[in-house]
């Protein structure tokens, strides 16, 4: 039950102020089996929605407020807000369920849904795909690597594969997405 409350907590910070993506642990639990990396991936989510929803209602009351906070999120620009900000006023909730593809914090979507004009129940349920397909396609690679093709393989080896993949993405993703300090994370 201890990874569970984790993945939910995660999915929670992760949605207001962490910078990690629940993957990271939801994939580590997955390579314990199915039924463990789908109910993590179920707690993931409901922490994800509360605290989208905390991030939704921020905004609605203090945009301004929302807004810098979540600017100060390592690897969060303001270009990449500005992208949200047009995408969601384009394409509504779509932005947000293919937000996670490019690499788009939850979070960004979630302070400016209210200002896009999407209503809370519409911003709530948009963010079950938007959110849930992620952690399941990624609980589910972890799984299927961990089960089949590295079955006969001890556990601390997939841990070390787990390890190394989640640092190669993360090398990726802030060479992508530079922290603040960085000259291009600026």
């Amino acid at each position: 039950m201890g990874l569970m409350i984790l993945a939910f907590l995660w999915g929670l910070f992760e949605a207001t102020f962490f910078f990690i993506i629940p993957d990271v642990i939801l994939t580590f639990i997955a390579i314990h089996g199915f039924k463990e990396g789908f109910n993590a991936s179920l707690f993931a989510l409901v922490g994800a929605l509360i605290g989208g929803s905390i991030m939704y209602f921020y905004a609605v009351y203090k945009f301004k407020d929302a807004r810098q906070f979540i600017r100060r999120v390592p690897s969060v620009s303001e270009i990449m807000l500005s992208n949200v900000e047009q995408s969601l006023a384009s394409k509504g909730t779509i932005a947000m369920i293919v937000g996670p593809i490019r690499g788009i914090p939850y979070k960004a979507f979630a302070i400016f849904a209210p200002k896009a004009g999407i209503n809370y129940i519409s911003f709530f349920l948009a963010s079950i795909p938007a959110r849930f397909t992620r952690f399941f396609l990624t609980f589910m690679i972890a799984w299927l690597l961990a089960d089949v093709l590295f079955k006969n393989i001890p556990m601390w080896a997939k841990y070390g594969v787990w390890a190394i993949i989640w640092i190669i993405v993360y090398i990726i993703y802030f060479s992508i997405h530079p922290w603040k300090g960085h000259p291009k994370g600026r």
